[in-house]
């Protein structure tokens, strides 16, 4: 056997046992033969090209990969898992084409999908017409409120991590702000959350509120306007994919002393690579798995981060980041509804999500009910970072 074999062969075990603790597998490793019964059909739905590429691809590859670790191990109530994977391009109308097929052609017994906003509001009307499971990986306010029967988010929701984010503003006496947000759906929901916890809170108040539509490549006359406004303390970007790295470079372009902070949404490394230096001193809310070695040994989800982190970089030889992790909990979530439900039935699977319970993945634990699709609300693990040499690093 070649050294070069060897190394593939030591990654793909160092990713099997470490799936095997993390989700609890009582299930044998697989032997030579195949699993005889039919698959389990899962349909995958992400935000692989196109603007928000950055998100899906992530969670992409983490699913693709867990799902083959499963298998590897004898599969789900001894049957292996099929995924069907589209790509939707980050359109919106594809995804509910693509939704559609997987419902009533692909005849998957759940989805996972998609990546943005937009995409999975699209597809959330189909899964409920046809009673399918759908398995989000955004995570914005309007996806739960109001509740969708067959919906279940896995991400923090934008009231989340603009709550984080205006802890923080508070604390530091940051209370006059700037909204500077896109006209996207995710745009649009982030602002209208934003305004509604202004007035809820009364200690941050929004003084100045611009827009851009999706595809605007220069934000200056909008910062412009926001730099003329002397009671500005801080600039806010609502928004995802590439465009607030051109919010970024126009802030730093134009000397805007406010700080700029940045939606959840980007807290990937390829924000600060298409940003470039201007993004020296942005700030967001990041989920844990950004930060994981910067975390005390107390934090109750640093043990869970750091094992999929080091499973997923014995296999890629990179470091995963926060959407690694959504795509990471929605599978774990996925099988773990299937191992209880006993079953691939559509409603048994859908009802099985409901009721889940104390389900520890490594971006939170997991607990669903009737009235809360929201997954761990209200206990957030986003913490502030700054970004420093191209780096996140954790902040106050």
């Amino acid at each position: 056997m070649t050294m070069k074999r060897q190394t593939r062969e030591s990654r793909r075990s160092i990713v099997r046992n470490a799936w095997k603790a993390a989700v609890g597998l009582s299930i044998g490793v697989l032997s030579t033969v195949a699993v005889a019964a039919d698959p389990i059909r899962i349909g995958l739905v992400t935000t692989s090209t196109g603007p928000g590429s950055y998100l899906g691809g992530a969670e992409e590859q983490t699913i693709k990969l867990m799902a083959e670790t499963i298998n590897k191990q004898g599969g789900v109530l001894g049957r292996r898992i099929e995924l069907v994977h589209y790509d939707d391009g980050t359109n919106a109308d594809r995804a509910r084409t693509l939704m559609q097929r997987l419902v009533t052609e692909d005849r998957v017994s759940l989805v996972i999908g998609s990546s943005t906003t937009p995409s999975t509001l699209s597809m959330a009307d189909v899964a409920t017409r046809g009673k399918v499971p759908l398995i989000s990986m955004a995570g914005a306010k309007v996806l739960t409120e109001p509740l969708r029967p067959w919906l279940f988010v896995i991400p923090e929701n934008d009231v989340m991590a603009l709550g984080v984010m205006f802890d923080h503003l508070a604390r530091h006496k940051l209370t006059n702000v700037a909204l500077l947000s896109s006209t996207s759906g995710f745009g649009r929901a982030a602002r209208e959350v934003a305004l509604e916890l202004s007035s809820k809170r009364g200690d941050v108040k929004v003084v100045a509120d611009e827009t851009y539509a999706a595809g605007d490549t220069d934000m200056s006359a909008q910062l412009t306007r926001i730099r003329g406004n002397a009671q500005v303390q801080a600039v806010i970007n609502l928004d995802f994919g590439n465009q607030p790295a051109i919010v970024t470079r126009n802030h730093a372009a134009l000397g805007i002393k406010a700080p700029l902070y940045l939606s959840h949404s980007t807290a990937a490394p390829k924000y600060p690579e298409l940003a470039g230096p201007a993004s020296e001193g942005a700030r967001l809310a990041v989920p844990s798995l950004m930060v994981v070695e910067q975390l005390p040994d107390s934090a109750p989800e640093k043990a869970k981060a750091l094992e999929f982190r080091n499973l997923y970089q014995a296999s890629y030889k990179e470091l995963p980041h926060g959407f690694h992790g959504y795509g990471y909990d929605a599978l774990l979530v996925a099988v773990d509804a299937i191992k209880r439900a006993g079953s691939v039935d559509r409603q048994a699977l859908r009802d099985a999500i409901e009721k889940t319970a104390g389900l520890a993945g490594v971006t939170g634990e997991y607990n669903y009910s009737p009235t809360n699709h929201g997954g761990y609300v209200p206990q957030s693990k986003l913490r502030m970072a700054e970004i420093r040499n191209g780096k996140f690093v954790l902040i106050d």
